[in-house]
């Protein structure tokens, strides 16, 4: 018989890692343009819901539009993509007979130039995998709705995702300086990989975090009425440096769009940004989130991207000798429990081993790995999931 430390071991083991979906925005896809939407922002039926990363809402044509209409995105870097997948799962065939996708034409391409791979043909509340050819590479997708099953009204699609490699490195976007976005005029400042800003919504409005890749990942604070209101949010720069687009969290859930232009001159925000020290914020907050520090896929090596965070997280451990940190692995909800607070807990071991190669005593250093227990968003998004995947670092007394 087996003992319960080796089931579970097991189970960690046969998990298999997470595949890279070039399309979603999480890994830096940005949606240069839409044909039309039944929905907007990242509500019902909204082009959002196309490469959101789950199948429970989908997107929707405008009545009337059903077909013909074209979505392009725009992704990181050049990929190397091998799969390309359609979704018509949970949608609304039952109130609108035929609304579901059945032809989706696939085109692939960079600067606006594209080449047409394939017209894709999907069932009702059906998922298909649809491999590409050895060798397809893009920097830039398009996605025709050429036909459905018979509705003249609408059509509705559940998810569409993209699988591969990235190609090449990311350029270092340029998030730095004033926008107008919804939650009124908003400053970013940038350091390395390291971004942090203001906003004029309410007096002390704040948002801090990490670049990576495309993305920035943040955290934003408030203090209404002497009280303080966190979340998390997510943005990315447009390719022409013009827009600023990002989503944004509370209490673990998505809550919408912010999103704005770059200001005109005299027109950026009251606030002035003001670099919180990671030492000040933890002593502040008990607590850091450490998006600087990344994993592939199922690994518990820091990547190389990581090395900054790490130099400068030493950094403030050797000049507050007194400190002592509890290391903390968090994940997604992907793969099962067992997998995740096995990897949760190597990854934790594994930064405390490259903070003890960089000079700092192993005992000032706690590792601890939580799995999906302390979600921060929704894992029911690919944005929800990136934020969850996270190092934090928390005071030890």
């Amino acid at each position: 018989m087996m003992t319960l430390p080796l089931v579970l071991a097991l189970a960690a083991v046969a998990a298999p890692a997470e595949r890279l979906n070039a399309l979603a925005f999480d890994n830096g896809a940005v949606l240069l343009s839409e044909g039309g939407s039944y929905g907007e922002g990242v509500g019902g039926w909204s082009a959002w819901n196309l490469t959101d990363g789950s199948e429970a809402k989908g997107w929707c044509s405008p009545q009337g539009k059903p077909t013909g209409l074209e979505f392009v995105w725009d992704l990181d870097t050049s990929w190397e993509l091998q799969a390309f997948v359609v979704s018509t799962r949970n949608l609304q065939e039952g109130e609108y007979p035929g609304i579901s996708a059945k032809t989706v034409e696939l085109q692939l391409g960079s600067g606006g130039q594209f080449r047409k791979i394939g017209a894709f043909q999907v069932g009702k509340g059906e998922r298909k995998e649809y491999p590409l050819p050895k060798g397809t590479t893009a920097r830039q997708v398009k996605v025709v709705i050429a036909a459905n099953h018979g509705n003249r009204e609408f059509t509705e699609i559940a998810e569409l995702e993209m699988y591969g490699a990235r190609g090449a490195p990311v350029a270092t976007p340029k998030i730095a300086g004033d926008y107008q976005t919804n939650y009124g005029p908003m400053r970013f400042a940038q350091e390395g990989d390291e971004v942090y800003g203001c906003y004029d919504w309410t007096e002390g409005a704040a948002v801090s975090g990490t670049l990576t890749g495309r993305n920035a990942r943040v955290v934003w604070t408030e203090y209404p009425g002497g009280g303080v209101r966190q979340g998390t949010a997510t943005f990315t720069v447009s390719p022409d440096g013009r827009n600023l687009w990002g989503v944004w969290f509370e209490h673990g859930e998505i809550q919408g769009v912010w999103a704005g232009p770059r200001a005109e001159p005299g027109e950026g925000p009251k606030c002035t940004p003001r670099r919180v020290s990671r030492m000040e914020a933890l002593r502040k907050e008990g607590r850091l989130v450490l998006y600087g520090i990344r994993f592939d896929s199922g690994s518990d090596i820091p990547t190389s991207e990581s090395d900054a965070t790490l130099d400068s997280l030493s950094a403030m451990l050797k000049e507050n000798p007194e400190v002592r940190v509890r290391i903390e692995g968090h994940t997604d909800s992907t793969n099962t429990d067992a997998y995740n607070l096995d990897l949760s807990q190597r990854r934790a071991q594994k930064v405390l081993s490259a903070l003890v190669k960089r000079g700092i005593d192993a005992k000032r250093l706690e590792p601890k790995g939580f799995g999906r227990a302390k979600p921060l968003a929704d894992n029911a998004t690919a944005q929800g999931r990136a934020l969850n995947r996270r190092v934090e670092i928390s005071l030890v007394p």
